[in-house]
């Protein structure tokens, strides 16, 4: 009885064990694909209003270094990969012949002022000069317009008189020929005789000296005509007053002009002189030097290249993937061998594929065509870095969008 009581419960646990082992597979499968399924759903759910993408990596506008000027290489302040500031010395060139050039400059410009007030006074002296010899030369000839007519009138008062004067000789010669007569008849005394001898020599006097008067009259008459002419003739010379002066204008504006253009060859050696220091343009690392004391350089020459501290995401997303992307838009970034993620917002998208940006854009001119899915460039700009984290330009990243914001 014992016996049997003892085997009855062993032959039940036997038939529930074989139960167990007929169950489990089933079981597991099932577990297995609920644990599927959960995962595939809870993958979708986190991406569900996300897009990412593994093609992505940190960019920088790298600037290459290079001179505006040549010279030889005096002195390097920087060392590879260093960190600079804004405004740090990079290197300098030997600037001797730049500050040469800036005294130059500096002579022809103020030789250029000298001659422009020089010019000024030469405009202010010809204006004054053109309007007073103007002037002289006006009242010169009115001057010598009323000598003329002075002289006109002492010639017709000096012919006046000698026709006088020939009146009174006519009279005198007849009295001289009637007391000759008188006197040979004894008709009249010699003193009466004498007085008519004398008038009559004076008359013939008076006639002389009123001929002379009228020669010198009229020769004054000349002499004041040709003044007239002369007179008429530096009017002439002077009249052009306006020309006169803007002749001496233009000269004076020449002369600043070329004052203008010493000023501007002296700015541009003092720019010259200020190329010969290489400076930082901004904050960052200077990288890949290839310029060292001593070695001479050429204007436009690369010396090395500048990584700015301002750094940003591109990160190429499929053509599919940027349907409902649009600036503004927050993003993750996952920083390879870091573990660390950043938070962003969407700048910009490309007008194009990163394809037909290449180098060798794409070309179905024969036919031959493949459909591929392409790339677009997303830029990404970053809300902040954590201090102590480097980001260096090209290193790679994971980017994801959330395209429902």
């Amino acid at each position: 009885m014992a016996e049997a009581a003892l085997a009855q419960p062993k032959q039940a646990a036997g038939v529930e064990s074989g139960a167990k082992r007929r169950l489990k597979p089933p079981v597991l499968i099932a577990m297995v694909a609920g644990a599927v399924v959960l995962g595939g759903l809870i993958v979708f759910l986190l991406g569900l209003g996300k897009e990412s993408t593994d093609d992505a990596e940190v960019d920088a506008d790298v600037v290459p270094l290079a001179l505006r000027v040549g010279g030889q290489v005096v002195h390097v302040s920087v060392a590879e990969n260093q960190l600079v500031k804004k405004g740090d010395l990079i290197l300098q060139l030997d600037d001797a012949d730049y500050q040469a050039k800036v005294l130059q400059a500096q002579a022809e410009l103020d030789s250029a002022r000298a001659q422009a007030d020089a010019a000024d006074a030469q405009a202010a002296v010809a204006e004054a000069g053109a309007k007073g010899g103007l002037s002289q030369a006006e009242a010169s000839l009115t001057g010598t317009a009323r000598s003329v007519s002075n002289a006109r009138a002492q010639v017709e008062q000096a012919r006046a008189t000698l026709v006088s004067r020939r009146a009174d000789f006519k009279l005198a010669e007849t009295n001289v020929q009637r007391a000759r007569s008188l006197l040979k008849d004894n008709a009249i005394s010699q003193q009466q005789a004498d007085q008519y001898f004398a008038t009559f020599d004076s008359a013939k006097a008076g006639v002389e000296a009123a001929q002379a008067s009228v020669t010198a009259a009229e020769e004054q008459l000349l002499r004041s005509e040709a003044q007239v002419t002369e007179a008429q003739g530096r009017v002439v010379v002077t009249r052009p007053v306006d020309a006169l002066i803007a002749a001496a204008r233009a000269n004076a504006a020449y002369q600043h002009a070329r004052v203008k253009s010493a000023e501007a060859a002296l700015t541009l050696a003092n720019l010259n002189l200020a190329w010969t220091r290489l400076l930082a343009p901004g904050d960052g690392v200077v990288s890949r030097l290839t310029a060292y004391p001593g070695a001479t350089l050429s204007a436009g020459q690369t010396v090395g290249s500048f990584v700015p501290d301002k750094k940003y995401i591109v990160a190429n997303f499929k053509e599919t993937q940027v349907a409902k992307m649009h600036p503004g838009q927050r993003a993750d970034i996952s920083i390879d061998g870091t573990g660390k993620t950043l938070s962003g917002k969407v700048e910009s998208l490309a007008a194009g594929t990163g394809a037909r940006f290449s180098l060798l854009p794409p070309d179905n001119a024969t036919g031959n065509f493949v459909k591929i899915t392409q790339r677009i460039p997303v830029r990404i700009t970053l809300d902040a870095i954590p201090a102590g984290l480097m980001l260096r330009a090209g290193q790679s990243v994971e980017a994801t969008v959330h395209v429902n914001e």
